[in-house]
């Protein structure tokens, strides 16, 4: 168990605030990387880390939220992308270094779409998140926050690279509107196939002020043990075209007590919040009635849109993968034709068993995962002689996959 995991499951820690909104109270113009501060400015970046530790913060993040390659380059800044991490990562050890604080590495989303709406592929931002990774864990970072990912299958690329590079512990925080991330993924779901993956939180972040993630960390409290919410500090107004946050601190504070029933154990502030915001929740948090951490839920398989308990009365309905004309569509680049293969059974069933038996992996399998989640929105089982392509599959795959007869486990599978 590492340090994060230990702490949070003694008790609830203070989380810091929003990087962006104390920047520009320090200068920094709607149209800077706040990134290049770390270069430019390290010490009005550092004046913002100590503003937190001094409201009582027990984790600290980088200011490296819009760290990674896709992102940068919109400043023409790609070719300063490991100084820009390894510095503000440094910044910020500084500031901890000789007191009880924590840092975590804040990592965004690419700002870019997979296949078919865009053109980026699971492998592509694997190694973007890789890149942004290296230089943080160089730099001494052990905990990197992933936050504000309204997509599922961007946020799995980045926990497989955070594992793949090894040596961190993951908090995983997606964002939501009405119940649903903007890819369509549930707060069960998210947090079904985070957990299964590792995290060691998972949680929500941004979104609407706290009363909009009470009901997402509800959710997402009855399957993982721990979670992490960092709400905005209410919706914000426009004037002048400038957003600007009017949540008082206090108010801020009031739903404190109600994420911490839910399962919250790291709590903080999104876009808006000020130290003022978390100098609140240190004393709500301090006041706070602390529940033990619950128990690991019951195991559930998920697609990237449902989840479910798997049981003995699970029905499976079977798509027969390796049958000459799919066999061929595929090897030929036209995935659609796993439209054709979808069973006839496949509405009454609960899950969608994948049968490729002794099916060659000699095709694009993030063409084929992100084809078949179009068509097949309930969870699936993997049966396949191959244990490269079973790996392969799991390893993209939007939720969380069984596997049959126990091959190839990995990548957060259930073996059925």
């Amino acid at each position: 168990m590492g340090k994060l995991a230990e702490k949070c499951r003694d008790g609830v820690l203070l989380y810091d605030g929003s990087k962006g909104v104390m920047l520009q109270q320090r200068g920094l113009s709607g149209g800077q990387s706040a990134e290049e501060w770390n270069l430019l400015e390290p010490d009005k970046v550092r004046d913002v880390y100590m503003s937190y530790i001094d409201a009582g913060s027990d984790v600290i993040q980088t200011n490296t939220f819009c760290g990674n390659g896709p992102q940068l380059s919109s400043h023409g800044l790609e070719e300063k992308l490991y100084e820009i991490n390894y510095e503000g990562a440094k910044l910020a050890l500084s500031c901890a270094k000789g007191r009880e604080v924590m840092v975590a590495a804040s990592l965004g989303p690419t700002g870019l779409f997979f296949e078919p709406a865009g053109e980026m592929k699971f492998e592509t931002a694997v190694e973007y998140f890789k890149q942004q990774l290296l230089p943080l864990k160089e730099a001494g970072i052990g905990i990197v926050n992933f936050e504000t990912f309204t997509d599922l299958s961007e946020m799995r690329a980045g926990v497989v690279a955070a594992q793949e590079l090894g040596g961190f512990e993951i908090v995983a925080n997606m964002t939501y509107e009405n119940g649903y991330t903007m890819s369509g993924n549930t707060p069960d779901v998210c947090a079904a196939v985070l957990s299964a993956l590792g995290a060691t939180l998972v949680g929500a972040n941004c979104s609407g002020g706290p009363e909009s993630l009470l009901g997402p960390v509800k959710a997402m409290g009855e399957i993982a043990p721990m979670l992490c919410v960092k709400p905005n500090a209410g919706l914000p107004e426009m004037e002048d075209g400038v957003a600007v946050f009017r949540q008082k601190p206090q108010d801020f504070a009031q739903m404190a007590q109600g994420f911490i029933d839910c399962g919250v154990r790291l709590l903080g502030g999104c876009c808006g919040s000020s130290e003022k915001h978390i100098a609140a929740l240190r004393k709500a948090i301090d006041e706070a009635s602390i529940p033990t951490v619950r128990e690991e839920k019951p195991q559930r398989l998920a697609s990237a849109y449902m989840s479910l308990v798997w049981n003995k009365d699970t029905r499976i309905a079977e798509m027969d993968i390796c049958t000459d004309a799919v066999v061929s569509g595929i090897r030929g680049g036209d995935y659609y034709c796993l439209m054709d293969a979808i069973p006839a059974d496949e509405a009454e069933a609960d899950v969608v068993a994948l049968d490729f038996r002794s099916m060659d992996f000699d095709f694009d399998m993030w063409s084929f995962v992100s084809t078949l989640s179009m068509f097949v929105k309930k969870p699936v089982i993997v049966k396949a002689e191959n244990e490269e392509l079973i790996t392969a599959f799991l390893r993209c795959y939007a939720g969380r996959a069984g596997v049959a007869d126990q091959q190839a486990a990995g990548y957060g599978a259930l073996l059925v």
